[in-house]
C-alpha cells in the first residue's frame, strides 16, 4: 500500500530550490508501488510529473496540479557483476560514477559531478567533455504508462542523441539500466575524476542553487558564450540571475520565483536571436503553468 501525500512543496526537491506544491506526491520503493502510483493517477485523471533528484527541472510557482512521483533514494540500489552494473533509476549519477571509478572501470569518469539521478540522465542522455551516458548503456527498463507494462529496450532502440532519447517522447517511468564498462587504471580514473570535479568547481556556480545548463548547445557554438556575447552575463531579474561565472547557468540568489527564471530564459532567447541569429533551445524541463511564453521569432 503506497502512501499518497498532499500539497508537498517541490522547491525542496529541486536543485533550483524553486517551485510550488504538488497536489499529490508519492515516493515509491519498488516497481509495484510505481504501478500503484500510475494507477492512482489514471483513476483520478491526473497528469504525472517524474521528479528524480530535481536537477534540470523548473517547477512553476503555482506548482503541479497532479501527481508528482519522486524517484529518489528509496529506489537507488546498484548491483555489480564484474564490469557490469545494474542500477535503479533513483541512484545519483555521480554516485554511480564514483563506484565505477573505484572499481577500476572506465566509461563514466568524464560525467563526474553532474547532478541528478540515473533516470534523468538516461532520459536526457547526459554528457560532458565528449562523453555521454549512452555509450555505457546496454539496456534500460521502464514502465510504459499507456500500456501499463514493464518493458526494456537495448541501447540501439533508444534513439540516443544530443541531450535526447526516445524516452523523452514516450510516456514512461524509467526504472533502471544495465551499464557495461571498460577496464581501466583505478588510480588514473580517480585522477580524471578529480580533474573534472575541479574544472566544474572553477567554471560553474556550484555555490548557488541552479539547474545546471539552461540551454542546449547550438551546432558549432556554446550557449554560454552566445549569451555572454549578447551582453547578458550577470544580468539579474528579481532574485534570479544569469551567472557571472558561466552564462549558461541561471542562479537563485535566495527566494527566486520560477517566473523570474522563466523571464531570464526568454530574455536570453530573444537577445541572442536578435543580436547573433541563434535561437537557444532550453535544456531545462518546465513543469506546471507559466504566464510568459518562450520566445519564438
Amino acid at each position: 500500500m503506497i502512501t499518497i501525500l498532499r500539497d508537498i512543496p517541490l522547491c525542496d526537491r529541486t536543485s533550483f530550490k524553486i517551485g510550488g506544491p504538488a497536489r499529490y506526491f508519492v515516493e515509491p520503493h519498488d516497481e509495484d508501488e510505481i504501478r500503484a502510483a500510475i494507477d492512482f493517477a489514471r483513476e483520478k485523471n491526473l497528469p504525472v510529473l517524474l521528479v528524480g533528484r530535481g536537477s534540470n527541472l523548473l517547477v512553476s510557482d503555482a506548482g503541479w496540479d497532479g501527481l508528482a512521483i519522486g524517484i529518489g533514494q528509496s529506489y537507488a540500489a546498484v548491483t555489480w557483476r564484474g564490469d557490469t552494473a545494474t542500477a535503479q533509476a533513483g541512484v545519483l549519477l555521480d554516485s554511480l560514477v564514483l563506484q565505477s571509478v573505484r572499481h577500476g572501470y572506465a566509461g563514466l569518469e568524464e560525467l563526474s559531478g553532474i547532478p541528478g539521478s540515473l533516470g534523468g540522465a538516461l532520459v536526457m542522455n547526459a554528457g560532458a567533455y565528449g562523453t555521454t551516458i549512452s555509450e555505457t548503456v546496454e539496456r534500460v527498463s521502464y514502465f510504459d504508462i499507456d500500456k501499463s507494462i514493464i518493458a526494456d529496450a537495448s541501447r540501439g532502440a533508444l534513439d540516443f542523441g544530443y541531450r535526447s532519447s526516445i524516452l523523452q517522447r514516450k510516456k514512461v517511468v524509467v526504472l533502471g539500466a544495465v551499464l557495461k564498462f571498460l577496464p581501466g587504471n583505478r588510480n588514473r580514473l580517480l585522477e580524471v575524476r578529480g580533474e573534472v570535479l575541479n574544472k566544474r568547481k572553477a567554471r560553474q556556480p556550484l555555490y548557488l542553487p541552479n539547474c545546471g545548463s539552461v540551454f542546449k548547445r547550438p551546432p558549432g557554438q556554446f550557449a554560454g558564450l552566445l549569451i555572454e556575447k549578447a551582453g547578458l552575463k550577470g544580468f539579474r531579474f528579481g532574485n534570479a540571475g544569469i551567472s557571472e561565472q558561466h552564462a549558461n547557468f541561471i542562479v537563485n540568489f535566495g527566494g527566486a520565483r520560477a517566473a523570474e527564471v522563466r523571464h531570464l530564459i526568454v530574455v536570453a532567447q530573444q537577445r541572442v536571436y536578435e543580436r547573433l541569429g541563434f535561437l537557444l533551445e532550453p535544456e531545462v524541463i518546465f513543469a506546471g503553468s507559466f504566464e510568459e511564453p518562450l520566445f519564438h521569432p
